[in-house]
């Protein structure tokens, strides 16, 4: 038998409670009504692929990451040359 919820107050039955012990033309003229609606089991949610596409985002974000991190040691070495080779230029200026 199916069942039936209620969509809005019904004597004592309150919305979204299941509807019990009335009878079928009771229960039609309620659902006639828009009062009362039939019970549907929810859905399982579809594989729409999100967690795969989490693993991958995840993979790539930490392949950036390293990329960024090598990028900024990178920076870093050739900023101190450069100011290794500037103070250098200067000693021999001065030098001169």
């Amino acid at each position: 038998m199916p069942k039936y919820i209620a969509k809005q107050s019904i004597g004592h039955f309150r919305p979204g409670q299941e509807i019990e012990g009335l009878e079928a033309n009771q229960l039609q003229a309620l659902l006639a009504s828009g009062a009362i609606e039939e019970y549907q089991e929810p859905n399982e949610p579809k594989a729409d692929g999100a967690a795969a596409r989490l693993a991958e985002l995840e993979k790539e974000n930490a392949e950036l990451t390293k990329a960024n991190a090598d990028l900024e040691k990178a920076l870093s070495d050739s900023q101190a040359a450069l100011k290794k080779a500037n103070a250098e230029l200067k000693k021999a200026a001065e030098a001169k």
